[in-house]
Formats: C-alpha cells, sequence, structure tokens
C-alpha cells in the first residue's frame, strides 16, 4: 500500500509537533524538517552586510593561496605525535594499535622537513584530512560506549574538491602532502592534490563562485567524463549561464601533477551563484539537504558531524564558521548560559537567539537554532547519541531537528547529559 507508506512520515512528524501525550514514556523527538520553523526565519540580510561577511569569507577560503608557509610551529604541527604517544589505541581489528605502526607513520611524516616545500595546490576531489600519513584507523577502547566506529582519530576532516591548499612538504616516501587548509592542518595523499601556479591562483580568485546546494553532485568534464561526487557547499569558479544551468571550472590532476581546469556545467536546480539570499526558500533548500545525513566523525565516508553540518549551512549564503565547535562557539555575538537553570536558559535563548543565524554550543557539540515551540527552543543538528546511565548511549546517528531535552524520557537517560543541562553559550552568528 504505497499511499499508507508516503502518508506514515507526515502523520508521524504531525503526532511528535501536536504535543500529544502518549501512556508510558514518550518517544524520542525526533524530526528531518523545517518547515515548521521557517515561518520564524528573520528577514534576508542586507546587501551591505552580505557584502561584508561574503567578502571575509573569500578572505578564510582562499587564505592558504595567500601565505608564503605555514603559519604553525613544529609543536603545532606534531601535536598529534605527542597526544597518542602513551595512550592506548586500536585499530581496525579491535585490537591494540602495534606501536611499531605508529612509529612508521611519524617516521614517514619527516617533520624534520616542515616548510621545506612550501608551494600551492588544490583539492581534485573530495578527500580526508589525516592526522598521520595513512588512511589507517586510530580509535580509542571499541569495548567502551561512544568509542570504535565511527570515531577514527587519525580522521581530521574532509575536504571538498578546490579546496586551496598550502603544501609544506610530502612524507618520506612521497605518497603523501602535510597541508594547511583554510580551515585546518594534515595529510592528504599526494593523488588528491594538484600543484597551482600563480596566475591559475589569480584567475580563480577573480571569478565569481557558484556553489553546490545538493548532495552528491555528480561532477564531469568537459567530455562528459565523470570526475567525481560533490557535497553541498562546495565551490567552483563560475564562469557564465547557460539555459537552466551555471558555467563552472572544475578541476583535474595531470600526469605530472599539475592543476587543469576543464569547463563544466552546474545544473540550477543542484546550486546557484555565491552568496545565495538567506531567504526562506533557500533556508530550507539547504537544511532539507543536510537533515537526514548519517553522523560522520571529521567527515568520515564523507558524512558530517556536528560543526561540518553547522559550517556547511552557512556557507552557502557566504558565511564563514570555522571547523571545530569550540571556535564556531566564539564567532559573532556570544550569550554565556552557563550556571543558569534548565527553564532561564530556554528563556534567554527564545529572547534573543535568531533563529537560523544562531548557534548553541556544549563541549563537544554545536547546534543551529532554528526557532521555538510552545517557548522551548528547537535545534537542527548532527548528532552521535544521547547518553544513558553506566556511560552508555541511545544511538541517533543523523542529522535532525530535536528539542533541547530530547531523550528525557527515555528509561535509563543520564538526565544530568540532557542538552539543556549542558549548553553553556548561544552565539548570533550575523546580528539581523
Amino acid at each position: 500500500m504505497p499511499g499508507l507508506r508516503t502518508l506514515f512520515p507526515l502523520l508521524l512528524l504531525l503526532w511528535t509537533l501536536t504535543g500529544c501525550t502518549p501512556k508510558g514514556p514518550a518517544p524520542v523527538f525526533l524530526s528531518e524538517s523545517v518547515l515548521p520553523f521557517l515561518s520564524q526565519a528573520p528577514a534576508p540580510l542586507d546587501p551591505e552586510t552580505t557584502k561584508r561577511v561574503y567578502a571575509d569569507f573569500l578572505a578564510h577560503h582562499y587564505a592558504p593561496w595567500q601565505m608564503r608557509s605555514l603559519d604553525v610551529t613544529p609543536e603545532e604541527a606534531t601535536w598529534a605525535v605527542r597526544h597518542f604517544a602513551d595512550k592506548p589505541i586500536y585499530g581496525e581489528n579491535r585490537l591494540p594499535l602495534e606501536k611499531k605502526r605508529l612509529d612508521a607513520w611519524i617516521l614517514n611524516a619527516d617533520y624534520d622537513s616542515l616548510n621545506r616545500l612550501e608551494r600551492h595546490a588544490v583539492i581534485v576531489h573530495p578527500t580526508s584530512l589525516r592526522l598521520f600519513p595513512s588512511m589507517r584507523p586510530i580509535f580509542l577502547d571499541p569495548s567502551l560506549p561512544g568509542e570504535g566506529y565511527p570515531f577514527d582519530y587519525n580522521q581530521n576532516s574532509a575536504l571538498k574538491a578546490m579546496t586551496p591548499l598550502i603544501v609544506s612538504h610530502l612524507s618520506r616516501d612521497g605518497g603523501w602532502a602535510f597541508v594547511q587548509t583554510p580551515f585546518a592542518l594534515g595529510w592528504v595523499p599526494i593523488r588528491d592534490i594538484a600543484w597551482i601556479d600563480e596566475r591559475q591562483i589569480e584567475g580563480i580568485m577573480q571569478l565569481p563562485k557558484a556553489v553546490v546546494t545538493g548532495e552528491r553532485l555528480p561532477v564531469y568534464d568537459g567530455k562528459r567524463t565523470f570526475l567525481f561526487y560533490a557535497k553541498l557547499a562546495t565551490l567552483f569558479p563560475l564562469t557564465g549561464s547557460e539555459a537552466t544551468s551555471e558555467k563552472i571550472l572544475v578541476p583535474r590532476r595531470s600526469d605530472d601533477g599539475k592543476l587543469l581546469l576543464d569547463h563544466s556545467l552546474l545544473p540550477e536546480i543542484w546550486g546557484g551563484s555565491m552568496p545565495l539570499p538567506m531567504n526562506v526558500e533557500n533556508i530550507r533548500r539547504v537544511a532539507e539537504k543536510l537533515l537526514g545525513e548519517p553522523y560522520g566523525w571529521g567527515g568520515l565516508v564523507e558524512d558530517r558531524d556536528c560543526s561540518a553540518m553547522t559550517r556547511d549551512f552557512f556557507a552557502p549564503f557566504g558565511i564563514w564558521l570555522p571547523r571545530n565547535s569550540r571556535a564556531q562557539a566564539a564567532v559573532g555575538r556570544v550569550v554565556p548560559l552557563e550556571g543558569l537553570g534548565a527553564e532561564e536558559k530556554e528563556k534567554r535563548i527564545v529572547e534573543e537567539g535568531v533563529p537560523f543565524r544562531t548557534l548553541l554550543y556544549l563541549p563537544g557539540h554545536i547546534m543551529l537554532y532554528v526557532g521555538e515551540r510552545d517557548g522551548h527552543p528547537y535545534v537542527m543538528h548532527n548528532m552521535w547519541g544521547i547518553r544513558t546511565r553506566g556511560n552508555g548511549r541511545h544511538i541517533v546517528g543523523r542529522a535532525v531537528v530535536t528539542d533541547l531535552r530530547i531523550g528525557e524520557n527515555l528509561p535509563r537517560v543520564d538526565k544530568k547529559a540532557l542538552l539543556i543541562e549542558r549548553v553553556v553559550s548561544m552565539n548570533v552568528i550575523v546580528d539581523p
């Protein structure tokens, strides 16, 4: 009965939003839609503010191409070596990671060669930024709740195609490049980057930009040969328009490792010209693509974690956010919430928060405030789970819309671990 299968998700959403009280413990509130909150979105940013924040976005995005060397100390570059030196860590087989494997990664990293290459490059197709030059994972004890897959601590971040880089040096075996991206530092496979010259940098930076607003957009070169899938918030140089598509430049790597740019098309249903107006339709367009995505620690297997989701929500509107949750929580106008009771926190969030422009922060997690219902704030966030007694987890594992009391009626929930108890600040990214 396809009609009932189609209707059931809508009925479930309506049931959760109407406040019906069932007998026994209430279910966890989860929704994968922002539709009930779009009426609370503020007016779009004015032209002057849009221009200002977009200029800031571009300055951060292209910062690696303006550098002549990595702007980090040797101590900062090698923090992961010290961090994992005395920790009990595990491999993909759930057994303790052999010390000789970690030592081999560190040797191959050749940190004594820091900043000897100092060359600009660009990501040519989606890849991962790793703490050590290896795709092998690092886990803490997989038998503990909240550890093991997907928490690969060798994973720093996912990188999109066309991400600017400055390369410090190569690994001893030549298979990896130690790079600084616009938002993080780490190792990428050499096959995933292409060297770029100053003329190409100048040309790319001067062109307007197109942004992907869909998920897993198939990208082709000028001969319609498949290159890669692009995720939402991927940026491409924009060269014009054609019928219902934007004309863009896409990257390829030549046989000698240099950047080649091919002409391609971005259908308007998959993207648009940067920055998108931050109106109700575009907020819905972006948010609905992010919701429902599986949780991916550090962008593992090209999924998003909490801070990657908030970062990619704001990017199409030309608003820059750093990569990790703590840094994101310091952007804009910060309102402290620590020390307040749950009801006081909710009241202050509703009174001072701007829907779809405000982040809520608790140590290790960041959320997008989308509005209120009956005086209770609701958030859009990609979350792993709800902590239960005995340090267990009720797994959510995807991007959802919830209130801040999610899970309070679960039988074994740890009440002290509820979001409303742990949130310590809110910050309005751009004031109306």
